[in-house]
């Protein structure tokens, strides 16, 4: 007979068993699960929140660089063709296989990084490499050559066919094999449209077999960093709304006028997406890659977002009244509202229509104000 208070479920990979226990505090009875498996057997782990509280085995992920990529972590960075995905790609890989520095994030220790491209020339690839490495802060390039492991598919011998294709279900064992035998701590896949293939990216299910190896990726130990195209007007990645669900952070990447010497790149980059508590998730900075190096700058900060929020939400009606209510000057006004308008968070226009709509609610307008002073 069953006892209402102990309940046994046997199956042929696991035993259930819920047992009373007293609370301590309250003298009620409640009722606590564990799950046993005899040895060999295998199933899912089912137990008590208390149990995963108390596991000092499970520790907090460590950054690979920056808040925004950490370990088994998701991150999609997306730009329209030409504005730079692949340069910011190898200077994460590089900062992060030689515990090195990206912009103002920094990599903790050398890690191994799993490079796989599928698209470039193998001499583009040496020559954007060797730019990559000789840009790379705080580290030694022996260090960066040594961690990168290179899986492309240019750089197969002739006749080899095995590269496989990542939006394939039938694949997938075979990528894995890959990462298993590499161990890295960090895969990127550059880029996704050249290295699977999605018939309709509109279909979310179209997307599943893809989604399905990034968790399969994750379950080896290793964080993803993947690139991936924007849509056509920029703003957001090309596909399903599916996608960004599995991502702790998206990176955007817009593109900026900058006269080079020779091949670089220039971008605007911000974060659509960030799981992660940082300040950089309100940040906007100016991006450039040159002969010289990567050079960094914050466009936007939190101070320039906060100013645009108010201004939207009718707090001031004059720039003379920010500038006032903010300690700043009216030309620092000024130069903050020009940066918000080249990062593209606000307009012109939108400031002006706000400005207006706050003086008409004003209940001590006076006649003939100024609606702004922009």
């Amino acid at each position: 007979m069953e006892d209402a208070h102990l309940v046994h479920v046997k199956t042929e990979t696991m035993k259930t068993t819920i047992t009373p226990t007293k609370d301590q505090t309250t003298g009620t009875s409640r009722r606590r699960t564990a799950i046993s498996r005899k040895h060999g057997d295998r199933g899912p782990r089912i137990r008590p929140l208390s149990d995963l509280l108390d596991d000092d085995t499970i520790k907090p992920r460590q950054q690979l660089c920056g808040p925004w990529l950490l370990e088994r972590g998701f991150t999609m960075v997306f730009a329209p063709t030409g504005v730079g995905k692949s340069w910011f790609a190898m200077g994460v890989a590089a900062a992060v296989a030689g515990g090195g520095s990206f912009g103002h994030w920094s990599a903790p220790e050398p890690r191994r990084v799993l490079y796989i491209d599928g698209e470039m020339d193998t001499s583009d690839l040496k020559g954007r490499f060797q730019a990559a490495i000789s840009a790379a802060r705080d580290t030694k390039a022996e260090m960066i050559g040594q961690n990168i492991i290179l899986y492309a598919r240019h750089d197969q011998p002739e006749g080899d066919t095995s590269f496989p294709d990542f939006g394939s279900d039938e694949h997938i064992e075979r990528i894995l094999q890959r990462v298993r035998q590499v161990r890295p701590q960090l895969v990127v896949l550059d880029n996704l449209s050249t290295l699977a293939t999605v018939d309709d990216t509109n279909a979310a299910s179209a997307w599943d077999p893809f989604l399905k190896l990034l968790q399969r990726i994750r379950g080896a130990g290793a964080a993803v960093l993947v690139v991936h195209h924007a849509n056509k007007g920029g703003e957001t990645y090309n596909g399903s709304s599916k996608i960004p669900v599995m991502f702790d952070a998206l990176v955007r990447l817009r593109p900026r006028t900058v006269v080079f010497d020779r091949a670089g790149a220039a971008f605007l980059l911000d974060f659509v997406k960030t799981r992660m508590l940082t300040e950089d998730a309100s940040r906007t900075f100016t991006v450039a890659f040159t002969s010289e190096g990567w050079s960094w700058d914050t466009l936007v900060s939190t101070d320039v977002r906060d100013l645009v929020r108010r201004l939207l939400d009718g707090e001031f009606r004059t720039q003379s009244g920010a500038a006032a209510a903010l300690g700043k000057s009216k030309g620092e006004i000024s130069k903050m509202l020009g940066k918000a308008y080249e990062a593209g968070i606000t307009t012109r226009e939108a400031i002006v229509a706000a400005l207006a709509a706050a003086v008409k609610e004003a209940e001590d307008d006076v006649e003939g104000a100024p609606i702004n002073d922009f």
